[in-house]
């Protein structure tokens, strides 16, 4: 019999499931409505067990509103407008 045990808070999956809560949010706070304009946002673990997140499928004008969050933030000229 293989002993099954509970998850750890350092387990790949943990690690994955905490970085997106934390990503959505994130998200949540700077005004995006995750739920809406993320819908696909979600962990995983990729082919070799690494945990990862997912954004999945963005609108162009969701992503022009996520890089004028982060030129702001990174204190670059605001990227939005270029295409």
């Amino acid at each position: 019999m293989v002993e099954q045990r509970p998850p750890t808070d350092s387990d790949p999956e943990s690690v994955a499931q905490r970085a997106a809560d934390r990503l959505a949010l994130a998200l949540e706070d700077v005004g995006f409505d995750v739920g809406r304009e993320f819908p696909l946002l979600h962990s995983r673990l990729d082919r070799e067990g690494a945990p990862v997140v997912d954004l999945g499928h963005v609108a162009a004008s969701v992503a022009s509103q996520l890089t004028a969050v982060l030129s702001r933030v990174a204190g670059s000229p605001d990227l939005a407008d270029e295409s």
